[in-house]
C-alpha cells in the first residue's frame, strides 16, 4: 500500500480530529491553542488618548505663529481631565493620557516653549495629529482573534489588552511514543556490537513537546509480535496518537506492521515515495490514529518533520498545519532520481538578499549526523529527477535562520 508524499499528508490529515477543549486563565494559555473567537468586549482605546507628553490644544488657536496659549490643567495618564478646554487654551497631557473635551490636537513639549503659566506654539498644528482615537486600535465585538491560533506571547498580552482574563482552549494531546527493536540501547548503556542508541525517541520527545504536545514514554519493545500488541493496545487506551519507530519494512522481524491489522487498526498505507523515509504506517481504530516511522533516525526526522507534525497541530487544534517553505537557488546540483521525492540535507546561505543551499554531507539514510546538523532540508519533487546549480527549489528550513 504505498502512497505518494501529498496523498499521505491528505489522508492523515482527513483523520485525524481535534482533540476537546478546556478553559484556562490567561497563566495557563502560552503555548496553546485557541478554542474559540475572540471579540475586544469594549473599544480600543476607550478614550482620546494623546500619543506624547505634550500639550492638547484647538487647532485652531494655532494658525497665526507663534501662538501663546493659557495653560489651565495637567492631565495624568489614568486620570479624567477636570473639564473642556477652550480657544486660546491648553492642557497639558502625559503620554497616554486622555485629551481633554473641546482639543483636536497634540504638540509635543519639545515643539513648545514655556511661558509663565502659558506655552508658545512655535510649529504648524494639524487637525487630529499626535492623538489615538477612540476605536481607532479596535472596535467593540471586532474580531481579535480566530479559533486554531497558536497563543504565543504575544498573542496572550492582546488577549490581556482587551480585558479578557479566560479563554476556551484545545487541551494539550497526549501522544505515545513507542519504541521497538532488540538492538535498541540507552544513551546510558554501553555499547554492543552492531546495536542502535535509542537516538527516535530523543528526536521525537523533542519534536512533538515543541509543539505543545504531552509525551508518554511506553518504553522500548523487543522484536516479540504479542508483546508489540500488548504495548500498542495499552497506548491507544491512553493517548490521543499513537507513534511507533521501527518495524514497519519488509524484514523478518518487522512485527509492527504485522501487529497493528491485527489489533483492528484499518491501515490506509504503509509506504510512500520519499527518501530518506520511504516506510511509513499510518492507520486509524475508533477515532485512534497510529503513525509507524522507520527505524533509522534520518528516515524518522524526515518522516516526522513532513507528516507526524502537521498531524499533531491538527490533533492540537491549529489552523495553521502544514510546514513553511522557502525559495532557494542550488549552488550546486543536488542528487536524487526521478519517480521519488528526495530530501537533500544543505546549509543555507544568504548573501545580498539571495538565499542559496549546497549539499550538506552525506545523505545516506544510515547517516544521522549529517541530518542533525544541516541548515533545512531541500525537497526535490519525483518529476525532477536532480536540482542543477542556478536552479530554484523548495527548502524546509531547520536551524536557520
Amino acid at each position: 500500500m504505498k502512497v505518494t508524499r501529498e496523498e499521505a499528508l491528505r489522508l492523515i490529515l482527513s483523520h485525524v480530529k481535534p482533540v476537546g477543549k478546556e478553559v484556562k486563565t490567561l497563566h495557563e494559555c502560552y503555548g496553546r491553542v485557541l478554542g474559540e473567537n475572540l471579540f475586544s468586549p469594549e473599544e480600543l482605546p476607550n478614550a482620546d488618548l494623546s500619543a506624547v507628553d505634550g500639550f492638547a490644544v484647538v487647532s485652531s488657536s494655532c494658525r497665526e505663529l507663534p501662538a501663546e496659549l493659557k495653560v489651565v490643567e495637567t492631565v495624568e495618564a489614568g486620570k479624567e481631565p477636570v473639564a473642556p478646554i477652550g480657544p486660546g487654551e491648553a492642557a497639558f497631557v502625559m503620554t497616554g493620557g486622555i485629551v481633554p473635551e473641546g482639543a483636536d490636537a497634540v504638540v509635543r513639549v519639545e515643539d513648545t516653549l514655556q511661558k509663565g503659566s502659558s506655552v508658545v506654539i512655535e510649529k504648524a498644528v494639524k487637525p487630529g495629529q499626535l492623538i489615538n482615537y477612540r476605536g481607532s486600535e479596535a472596535k467593540k465585538g471586532e474580531k481579535i482573534l480566530s479559533e486554531g491560533e497558536l497563543l504565543t506571547p504575544r498573542k496572550v498580552a492582546l488577549i490581556a489588552h482587551v480585558g479578557i482574563y479566560t479563554v476556551k482552549v484545545f487541551r494539550r494531546p497526549k501522544v505515545a511514543l513507542i519504541t521497538t527493536g532488540n538492538e535498541i540501547l540507552e544513551p546510558y548503556h554501553s555499547s554492543k556490537p552492531g546495536a542502535a542508541r535509542n537516538t527516535n525517541y530523543y528526536l521525537l520527545k523533542g519534536l512533538l513537546e515543541s509543539e505543545g504536545v504531552e509525551t508518554v514514554y511506553m518504553g522500548t519493545v523487543e522484536d516479540s509480535p504479542e508483546k508489540l500488541k500488548t504495548v500498542i493496545e495499552e497506548a491507544a487506551e491512553n493517548a490521543d496518537l499513537v507513534v511507533t519507530t521501527g518495524g514497519i519494512s519488509k524484514g523478518k522481524f518487522d512485527f509492527v506492521k504485522r501487529a497493528v491489522p491485527e489489533l483492528g487498526f484499518k491501515v490506509f498505507f504503509n509506504s510512500t515515495n520519499i527518501r530518506p523515509g520511504r516506510p511509513l504506517l499510518f492507520a486509524v481504530k475508533e477515532g485512534k490514529t497510529l503513525i509507524g516511522l522507520p527505524g533509522y533516525p534520518a528516515a524518522t526526522t524526515v518522516n516526522a518533520l513532513e507528516f507526524l507534525l502537521p498531524a499533531v497541530r491538527k490533533l492540537a487544534g491549529r489552523s495553521d498545519v502544514e510546514n513553511r517553505y522557502i525559495k532557494a537557488t542550488a549552488a550546486e546540483k543536488l542528487h536524487s532520481r526521478e519517480g521519488r521525492v528526495d530530501f537533500v540535507r544543505v546549509t543555507i546561505h544568504q548573501e545580498n538578499g539571495k538565499i542559496t543551499v549546497k549539499n550538506a554531507g552525506s545523505q545516506q539514510t544510515a547517516n544521522y549526523t549529517s541530518m542533525a546538523l544541516c541548515d533545512g532540508l531541500a525537497v526535490v519533487e519525483a518529476h525532477r529527477g536532480e536540482v542543477k546549480a542556478g536552479e530554484q527549489v523548495e527548502v524546509l528550513p531547520l536551524s536557520w535562520p
